[in-house]
């Protein structure tokens, strides 16, 4: 087992938790993956818990077929069998959870958050992005060209959340505030 103080984790979590595995098929499963998906597994089933497997396929252009079954190969093949939205070998299935199978639910948010001025279009490239970003502490970060533009959120448009300037706080069930 990883190490994880499984009693500390079970009193900030609800009983038998919902994991997620989401490897993005733009690259081969490496190292980094399978740890996390060793934490994902070992996590859920001490926790009486189950693992839904979701496909990341929101970059449409590096998001690859042939790097998906590959993914879902190796997952098979390292003994990784989520509960939800099993991968072909576990089940005899094709895998059908995707985030592009989602993207309904996600308009629909991002069409709320529109709604409320929290988000914004951006049509910088990578390049654009990193001559104009601003150095904090060490860090690049997105200098807000686009902010006020107006553009439209339409697809090959950037979506960035509108933020005030400040420190963001949130509850992480392993390592708390």
């Amino acid at each position: 087992m990883l190490d994880v103080d499984i009693p500390a984790l079970a009193a900030r979590l609800p009983a038998a938790p919902l994991t997620r595995f989401a490897p993005a098929p733009t690259g081969w499963l490496h190292l980094g993956h399978v740890l996390n998906a060793r934490y994902v597994w070992e996590t859920a089933r001490a926790l009486g818990g189950r693992v839904l497997l979701r496909i990341e396929d929101h970059d449409r252009i590096r998001s690859k077929p042939a790097l998906e079954a590959g993914i879902l190969d190796d997952l098979d093949w390292l003994g990784f069998h989520p509960d939800i939205f099993p991968t072909p070998a576990f089940r005899g299935r094709p895998c059908d959870g995707r985030q592009s199978d989602r993207d309904l639910v996600y308009r629909e948010a991002v069409a709320h958050l529109q709604s409320e001025g929290l988000v914004y279009g951006c049509d910088c490239s990578r390049g654009a992005l990193a001559a104009t970003s601003v150095s904090v502490s060490n860090e690049l970060h997105y200098a807000g060209r686009c902010r006020g533009r107006g553009l439209p959120l339409t697809d090959g448009i950037g979506w960035r959340v509108r933020m005030d300037p400040g420190v963001e706080t949130f509850d992480d069930a392993r390592v708390g505030r």
